[in-house]
């Protein structure tokens, strides 16, 4: 009998040891592949920032090998509404109209638009349904608003009648830029932000976007369509007033801010990181302003 229990539990034991190496092994390959994945996804981010490479470029997904490879994405910041020009009123407007969009009641919309142009002016004095210093503090809150623009999309939350944008749309976040520099770029331009800043139909924009995307219908590809201010407005059926109104806060040539996003996978392991970067139109010198992995 003791030998027959010794023979047991060796048994026992040599499985355990053998589930351990089995899950040892399985763990060293997945952290293999995900460096792999991670040094993948630099190598394209290297070939998307090369001051010669383009939206739609072949170069810009590539197979390394058998089961690897990586994806990158040119796009710019004009796509996304640029949040610290929020007291421009167009611009406020547009994220009022953005949230009505996203099926929010007209006052919760309201709130949220005002309040958000109050946390980054520099005064002391309330939208009509914004809030400042006086609102803050009754909730216990004494370091808001900031009076200075936002650092990074999530501080958003921070404001008042955010709560309600985050239940409706919980990806609200990526139609926001803090590195946007006032202006709507038509050739990258999300069709939530086009329909929230020219508003224009959605059958116009989506007519507008059609044309753009090319017959593929995926942006940053090589079948785009480069579509001048003029036509732009033509087929978002914009004129007189409307036009005239937008006019400064949109434009097809914004080049300098450049989101670039590189994928980087192994087998079905991902790596993604995300840059943004300024390049100055006169020098080429390249800015890092903000680094996102995932």
């Amino acid at each position: 009998m003791l030998m027959i229990w010794a023979v047991l539990l060796m048994s026992i034991t040599v499985l355990g040891v053998v589930q351990y190496i089995q899950s040892s092994a399985r763990e060293a390959t997945l952290a293999a592949y995900e460096f792999r994945a991670l040094h993948l996804a630099e190598s394209g981010l290297a070939v998307g920032m090369h001051p010669s490479t383009r939206r739609g470029d072949l170069v810009l997904k590539q197979k390394v090998g058998p089961d690897s490879g990586f994806d990158v994405v040119i796009n710019y910041e004009g796509a996304r509404i640029p949040i610290n020009y929020a007291t421009d009123e167009r611009l406020r407007e547009a994220i009022y109209n953005l949230f009505i969009f996203w099926q929010l009641d007209a006052e919760s919309a309201t709130v949220a638009a005002d309040s958000l142009a109050d946390w980054i002016d520099n005064d002391d004095t309330p939208r009509s349904n914004g809030a400042e210093t006086d609102y803050y503090q009754q909730l216990g809150i004494y370091d808001a608003p900031r009076n200075r623009g936002f650092i990074r999309v999530d501080e958003m939350l921070l404001v008042r009648g955010m709560d309600a944008v985050d239940r409706r749309k919980p990806d609200w976040r990526d139609y926001f830029s803090v590195y946007g520099e006032g202006q709507i770029d038509l050739r990258t331009v999300f069709k939530d932000v086009l329909l929230a800043v020219t508003g224009a139909s959605e059958a116009d924009v989506n007519r507008f976007i059609t044309e753009r995307d090319g017959a593929d219908g995926i942006p940053g590809t090589e079948d785009d369509r480069r579509i001048r201010d003029d036509e732009a407005y033509q087929l978002l059926g914009l004129s007189g007033d409307r036009l005239e109104a937008i006019r400064g806060i949109v434009n097809d040539d914004d080049t300098t801010l450049r989101r670039i996003t590189s994928i980087g996978w192994v087998g079905e392991k991902r790596s993604k990181i995300i840059v943004v970067t300024r390049r100055d139109a006169e020098t080429g010198a390249l800015t890092y302003l903000g680094r996102m992995e995932e």
